[in-house]
């Protein structure tokens, strides 16, 4: 079958490989789409501390079930993957912290992906329910944009999100616009999600409507006042600049919380806080990372049910034997979500 295979840094091919074996207790799943995330154009350039050699990549992805050993999953079940697989067992699954589980095992980096004709589903992925069919109405293709969305639901709930909050978003790419949009199902008002380039804003505007986007502009104190008269009582850091840390700052309000979403080049990690006014303004900074398979199951709710165009996220479609161009255009910057479809 046909797979992209991450070789070394610098290297991704497409190639053919062996069919995945069905495992006791496993599945076998024919992909139907698989997103292309950033992590995968880093991983292409720069490899993966997780990944000791050549691996099948794609951990945003859904598909039909081709082969079980699950009574639950029979043959021709459409369903999503959560790529993180807890153990179920440490400390951390017990105060179910999955996603911070010292164990966990992940779609494409600890396992074969879903850059594939098919993937194998191990039985403790199964177990720890990070197998979720589709509800009727829900595409395949659309269902793929469950990974991303759950990331950001865990985050929505470590920044507690919710009714009157004034959310800024930092940052216009799939993640930023889905942050932006899922605020807004919170019954967060306003939600204004802001970006340097222009092409970005046009793309999350024809998700999220005019006058919910806009460029960033050069004036922060402007920009805190749309937040109310005290500022922003949340703002997203929906990419990894570091400026970006500055400008919360300077627009958060006081009891105000910044959500580190974003991940941040190791070189450029430490940025300067001025720690005084996070303690006498009583700002809190929150740090959220991935999901757990609870997460990716409210997120197949969330899209089931979404008041957004989710045709309007998905601007790339390559077949599977076009990833280096979908990985290019995402390197490039290109549009929201590019996705690979299979079959």
């Amino acid at each position: 079958m046909l797979a992209v295979m991450f070789k070394e840094p610098g290297t991704v091919a497409v190639e053919q490989i062996a069919l995945p074996q069905l495992a006791a207790g496993g599945l076998v799943v024919r992909t139907g789409y698989v997103g292309v995330c950033g992590s995968d154009v880093r991983t292409w350039r720069h490899g993966n501390a997780r990944l000791a050699g050549p691996q099948v990549l794609g951990h945003e992805v859904s598909g039909t079930v081709a082969a079980s050993d699950v009574e639950a999953y029979p043959v021709g079940t459409q369903v999503a993957v959560c790529p993180g697989v807890p153990c179920m067992r440490c400390d951390q699954c017990q105060r179910a912290r999955h996603n911070l589980c010292p164990n966990r095992r992940v779609l494409a980096y600890d396992f074969p992906g879903g850059m594939a004709e098919q993937f194998a589903v191990p039985a403790d992925a199964v177990l720890a329910g990070c197998v979720v069919p589709l509800p009727d109405g829900l595409s395949l293709r659309s269902a793929t944009l469950a990974e991303p969305l759950h990331t950001v639901l865990s985050g929505q709930e470590r920044g507690e999100i919710g009714p009157l909050d004034s959310v800024l978003v930092l940052g216009l790419g799939p993640i930023g616009t889905l942050h932006a949009a899922a605020a807004r199902s919170r019954g967060a008002a306003p939600v204004l999600g802001v970006d340097l380039l222009a092409q970005r804003v046009a793309s999350a505007a024809a998700v999220l409507g005019d006058g919910a986007v806009e460029l960033l502009g050069d004036d922060p104190a402007a920009l805190k006042a749309r937040g109310g008269p005290r500022g922003w009582d949340v703002v997203v850091l929906a990419n990894g600049a570091p400026q970006a840390v500055e400008l919360a700052m300077s627009v958060v309000a006081p009891c105000g919380r910044i959500l580190a979403f974003a991940g941040m080049p190791a070189a450029k990690a430490q940025v300067p806080i001025d720690l005084n006014r996070v303690h006498y303004q009583q700002i809190s900074i929150v740090g959220a990372f991935a999901g757990t398979p609870r997460h990716f199951r409210d997120a197949i709710g969330w899209l089931s049910r979404a008041q957004i165009d989710l045709d309007q996220l998905v601007t790339g479609q390559l077949p599977l034997d076009h990833a280096l161009d979908a990985f290019a255009q995402i390197e490039r910057g290109e549009g929201l979500k590019t996705m690979l479809r299979v079959g």
